[in-house]
């Protein structure tokens, strides 16, 4: 346009130009007796015109040229406008791919995961309900755990309704007594108890996360069977709130595991690796498991080797506590719990200034367990080694002892997720506190000095899972304690000391009321027990679990022969429940 607009100015120029020139011409043409006659002034006239139209011609370029700068100066402003569109349409092009991108994957996954929820279904209803088919269409359905600033936390537990019927009375929940069966004959064992519990119930946290590339694990759990009166943590921590399990653990990539807090003692027999998570506990209803089965739940600190997934190591320092057992004791013993120094200074841990009252042993060092787990292919089989610590003050001196065990387990699936075979047993003195049968870890010769009982703990298991739903087992378990029988002279009489002296006044063990001339000195031998039960899972799903179980108890307990006779304990228990477990 501004080529155009130029040619034209340059021709109406030249035309001007050319018509000038000639006016000129015929201005400067001689005189002729046709023109001499024209006045001067015509001439002035004309060529004052052309300088006037030569002078509006150039305004005239001047304007067009200043016209066609300002359009330019549009155009450029128009272009960088335009420019700047594109750009903005190029982004909002590739911000559209990326949207439609996104929510092409958005509907792949949505369809991945409808479809695998209706694979889910289709499985179930065809009738293959599998442990495995139900967790996984939970997860999908209805997660259950909760994700929380980087932490997976995990809530569980039952809610527990529970009858407990004994023959004989013990005055026990579901706590059971087995060491303290009532000997026939004692008012005990002519009444029988019934009630209905729900202490046992259960609430629990599960904690995971990571620290750097390390894994992070803690856990907490709490029932209700806490007794303030009688709390003690010979076994398990029986002190209120009742804390079953609080503990964390630190895992590295390499296998290694640091664990502290009150979990399952290392001694503890395990049906995989060596983990706090994977621990054999009996399926039954009683929460004192079965005569035979070495446990506790204890504050400690460990460290675990895993290799392979084939084996494992692991070591561990627990807190000690030793339970004395001594008829005649030598006067002004101290360091147990029922001593004078356990019973005042009043604590935390005093519970009672009575005679009698419980207290806590003022023990030297904490117990020492090494274990190792091997799982070859077939079964899982562990040794383990117990190293325990015992001290006691008397006449101005500090006695020290020592004590120990060695230990073995293995869990076999004769039937791969169908029957279970489990032996555990463990041998040694001092370690009578590790049984369930409420057994005695030491005795005292007559001047004082600390002697650790001989005990043997077996326990032999059956587990079987004929169908998703349904539970049996049958467990058979044995405790055994030795006899370390000592004689003192008291005036003219000779007396027994220690433990299971044949010398033991047993005589009024059958009264319904004992006294002081028919005491009952019984020391245990031996305790034996069997037990069958059942669990059934009538219902379950995203909601929880309702399930209901049934078990019986056949209890043996013998004392020491001693003089008056040697009575026998007997109890037939029967407990059931039914328990809501959180989904």
């Amino acid at each position: 346009m501004r080529k155009s607009l130029l040619l034209t100015v340059a021709l109406f120029l030249a035309a001007g130009i050319v018509h000038a020139q000639q006016a000129t011409t015929n201005k400067l043409r001689p005189l002729t007796k046709a023109n001499a006659k024209l006045p001067a002034t015509t001439a002035s006239s004309e060529i004052e015109a052309l300088r006037e139209a030569l002078d509006a011609q150039q305004q005239q370029i001047q304007q067009l040229r200043d016209e066609a700068q300002r359009r330019d100066a549009t155009l450029q402003q128009l272009q960088q406008q335009l420019s700047t569109l594109q750009s903005a349409a190029t982004q909002a092009q590739s911000a559209a791919q990326a949207a439609a991108t996104s929510s092409q994957n958005t509907a792949a996954t949505l369809t991945q995961v409808q479809t695998t929820v209706a694979d889910l279904r289709t499985e179930t209803s065809r009738g293959a309900i599998t442990q495995d088919v139900e967790k996984r269409l939970r997860e999908f359905e209805q997660p259950s755990q909760i994700h929380f600033r980087g932490i997976t936390l995990t809530p569980g537990g039952f809610l527990a309704a529970n009858t407990v019927f004994r023959v004989r009375n013990e005055n026990a929940d579901v706590l059971d007594t087995y060491g303290n069966a009532p000997f026939s004959g004692s008012s005990n064992s002519r009444l029988s108890e019934f009630r209905f519990t729900a202490r046992h119930s259960r609430i629990s946290l599960g904690l995971e996360g990571k620290i750097h590339d390390w894994k992070a694990t803690g856990y907490y759990e709490m029932d209700f069977e806490g007794a303030a009166p009688t709390a003690n943590e010979v076994q398990t921590n029986s002190f209120q709130p009742r804390i079953r399990q609080l503990w964390a653990q630190l895992e590295t990539k390499n296998g290694i595991s640091f664990l502290g807090g009150q979990a399952w003692t290392l001694l503890t027999t395990n049906r995989k690796g060596i983990s706090p998570t994977t621990v054999f506990v009996p399926l039954t209803v009683t929460a004192s498991f079965n005569v035979g089965y070495s446990y506790a739940r204890q504050v400690g600190f460990r460290v675990t080797k895993g290799f392979n997934d084939k084996a494992w190591f692991a070591f561990a320092v627990e807190n000690p506590e030793t339970v004395l057992n001594v008829i005649n004791p030598p006067a002004n013993v101290l360091g147990f719990a029922t001593s004078p120094n356990a019973q005042s200074p009043n604590s935390g841990f005093t519970l009672s200034n009575t005679p009698g009252g419980t207290g806590v042993s003022t023990d030297l060092a904490p117990d020492l367990i090494a274990k190792v787990a091997f799982e070859p292919g077939w079964g899982h089989y562990e040794i383990k080694a117990l190293g325990r610590f015992f001290r006691d003050r008397l006449t101005g001196n500090n006695n020290v002892t020592g004590g120990g065990g060695l230990g073995f387990g293995f869990i076999l699936p004769i039937v791969e997720k169908k029957f279970d075979f489990t032996v555990q047993a463990m041998g040694g003195r001092g370690i009578g506190r590790y049984g369930t049968a409420n057994g005695s870890d030491v005795t005292l010769r007559p001047n004082g000095t600390i002697v650790p009982i001989l005990s043997y703990q077996t326990l032999v298991g059956l587990e079987l899972h004929p169908a998703p739903k349904l539970d049996l087992w049958l467990y058979g378990g044995n405790e055994y304690f030795g006899r370390s029988a000592y004689t003192t002279i008291a005036g003219t009489t000779t007396i027994g000391v220690g433990y299971g002296s044949p010398l033991n006044n047993l005589s009024g063990c059958s009264l319904e009321t004992p006294s002081a001339t028919q005491p009952c000195n019984a020391q245990n031998r031996d305790v034996w027990q069997i037990q069958p039960g059942f669990w059934y899972r009538f219902w379950r799903g995203k909601e929880g679990t309702l399930q209901y179980g049934m078990s019986y108890s056949y209890v043996h307990r013998r004392p020491w022969a001693g003089t008056g006779g040697r009575p026998v304990g007997i109890n037939n228990i029967v407990m059931t429940s039914l328990r809501y477990y959180f989904p």
